[in-house]
């Protein structure tokens, strides 16, 4: 076994992922036991798995190939930005004229700069997230790709990505740590990458590393919630420590149980899952607004499911109609 298999099942993977984010963001969601409201509660962490996955596609797809900056960023946006302004503008509207956010917001939110200006009825941090990833991917890829010690330049860059967060933190700017927390992951993706573009194996000796790492991030939850520790301990960076293995366990039970239907609709749902999110963080995330016009009384389990069964059918809806919007717009090729 390499590591292709987180390629093999990145669509399953993204899919978990979304599932996950949306259980965290449904905030109130009576999930009925303690050991199913501390995972919901941990859900942000799909946002590590979809940051991982994305940074190891990036990493297989220019190992193949070296690309012209300009082209791979216009190929970025051209992946990225229809379903973001297809969501963001009409949302940024509804705030404008509902909620007294300025005019301004359409032009910080249009330009992506209005995570790192903190502008007033700002979008979601996702969107400008990822387009500084990608950003910087080629730089941080050609770094990697040129060194002999590979894992030790990752390992280096993940060690100043935690010093910066730290140094962030302590500073009080907290506002951009959703940033800085997946810089970690960010750089696992990249060497993971690499590895399944090589055909590694997945020896003996990946699997004691992947195991410990598994037990660092118990040790890291015990420290984390341990009062009056010198140094932050944020639990988003426990991810670092336990997205790998648990997405390389995900995908040995892709491979080996009867999931069937379960799999499938995995599937689905991360393949649309850049538009089931945007459509998550923001027309679902107006909550009680919602409530005013579905409500089912006391228990909210129902109300949830239908709002998400809602959100992913849009989802997919607004993918499809984007993508025919691309098909239609191509030009014919007369011969």
């Amino acid at each position: 076994m390499t590591y292709t298999i987180l390629s093999k099942y990145r669509s399953e993977l993204m899919g978990g992922a979304m599932l996950w984010v949306m259980l965290f963001h449904a905030a109130d969601l009576d999930m009925g036991l303690q050991v199913l409201e501390l995972f919901r509660a941990a859900g942000f962490g799909g946002v590590d798995i979809f940051i991982l996955l994305s940074a190891m596609g990036l990493s297989m797809s220019l190992s193949k190939k070296e690309q012209d900056y300009a082209a791979f960023m216009a190929r970025r946006a051209g992946r990225l930005l229809p379903a973001y302004y297809a969501v963001m503008l009409p949302y940024t509207l509804f705030l404008i004229l509902a909620q007294d956010a300025p005019w301004s917001a359409l032009i910080w939110n249009s330009s992506l700069l209005y995570y790192w200006v903190r502008s007033a009825g700002g979008f979601n941090w996702y969107v400008a997230g990822a387009m500084t990833f990608y950003a910087v991917t080629p730089l941080c890829l050609r770094a990697l790709r040129s060194s002999t010690h590979r894992a030790t330049l990752a390992a280096a860059g993940i060690g100043a990505s935690l010093l910066a967060c730290q140094l962030l933190v302590q500073e009080g700017y907290w506002y951009v740590t959703d940033f800085f927390y997946r810089v970690p992951v960010f750089f696992l993706g990249l060497l993971m990458g690499l590895y399944a573009g090589e055909q590694r194996q997945l020896g003996r000796a990946d699997v004691r590393v992947w195991a410990a790492s598994l037990g660092l991030g118990a040790i890291y939850l015990i420290i984390h919630f341990t009062e009056n520790t010198p140094i932050l301990f944020p639990l988003c960076h426990l991810f670092l420590f336990t997205t790998v293995p648990l997405c390389l366990l995900a995908c040995l039970c892709f491979e080996w149980l009867p999931l069937g239907w379960l799999q499938r609709f995995l599937r689905l749902v991360g393949k649309h899952s850049l538009e089931i999110y945007l459509l998550n963080v923001s027309v679902f995330s107006q909550t009680e607004l919602l409530r005013r016009v579905v409500c089912f009384g006391p228990s909210n389990r129902i109300y949830f499911l239908l709002l998400f069964a809602v959100n992913i059918t849009l989802g997919v809806g607004l993918h499809w109609a984007i993508a025919r919007l691309r098909r239609n717009k191509q030009p014919e090729i007369i011969i």
